[in-house]
């Protein structure tokens, strides 16, 4: 019999945003993969733990550095994926990973890399954390035929993309807030963005306009409103 790998998303921060089937995966398996910090903390399993019992459970503590060099990175996803596949030998295996695995996830090189090694993966949906970031900051994200983008801090041209028709959510700015602010500046978007850090954690602040510079969290998300938005308010 082979085992499996199911990829489990916890969603952004609370609790009650972890879907049914999460639990249930968490609950069927015997080793649970999570991704920690260098001090061993891990997100995503403080907030599992809010809905799971893990008292009779493996838990592999999976370090992900944090560096862009790809020879340090691809040694570091080989190595995780090696030592999860000896545990899939014995058992299944829920690896962990917040907000949703199909959004920028680490965890997702993992799977992909334990799919090319012939084991079973099965993917559980999440609820992403810049759904959940709307949500709290009452903003919707896309209506009637309104394109709607994601777009990652670091990419190339990203004043091309926030200026195109649609609302935006950037992400993955990783203290480079201040220079996120004077780039919104520049474009007149100020007055339609809002940012949302730790959402759905008890330290969820909301800001709005020229307050987003105060935004300083790892886990913030910006929300940009559109050019119809922009017209109004400048």
């Amino acid at each position: 019999m082979k085992h499996t790998l199911y990829g489990v998303s916890v969603g952004p921060g609370d609790p009650e945003l972890m879907t049914l089937k999460a639990v249930r995966v968490i609950e069927k398996c015997r080793v649970i993969a999570v991704p920690c910090t260098i001090n061993d903390n891990s997100l995503a399993l403080a907030i599992a733990e809010k809905n799971c019992r893990f008292e009779d459970k493996k838990i592999l503590r999976l370090n992900f550095p944090m560096v862009r060099e790809k020879n340090i990175l691809e040694h570091n996803y080989n190595n995780i994926a090696l030592e999860i596949c000896r545990e899939l030998e014995f058992n299944d295996v829920a690896l962990l990973t917040i907000g949703d695995l199909s959004i920028y996830s680490t965890c997702s090189y993992i799977s992909d890399k334990i799919s090319r090694k012939g084991y079973n993966v099965e993917l559980c949906a999440g609820v992403t954390s810049f759904c959940a970031s709307a949500c709290s900051a009452e903003i919707s994200l896309a209506e009637k035929d309104r394109p709607f983008i994601v777009i990652p801090y670091n990419c190339e041209n990203i004043a091309e993309l926030l200026m195109l028709d649609g609302k935006k959510a950037v992400m993955k700015c990783r203290g480079h807030g201040a220079e996120l602010f004077e780039l919104l500046e520049k474009l007149h978007l100020i007055g339609v963005t809002s940012a949302v850090e730790n959402c759905g954690m008890p330290t969820e602040k909301i800001y709005y306009g020229k307050d987003i510079i105060h935004a300083n969290s790892y886990f913030t998300v910006y929300l940009v409103g559109d050019q119809v938005e922009r017209s109004i308010c400048f």
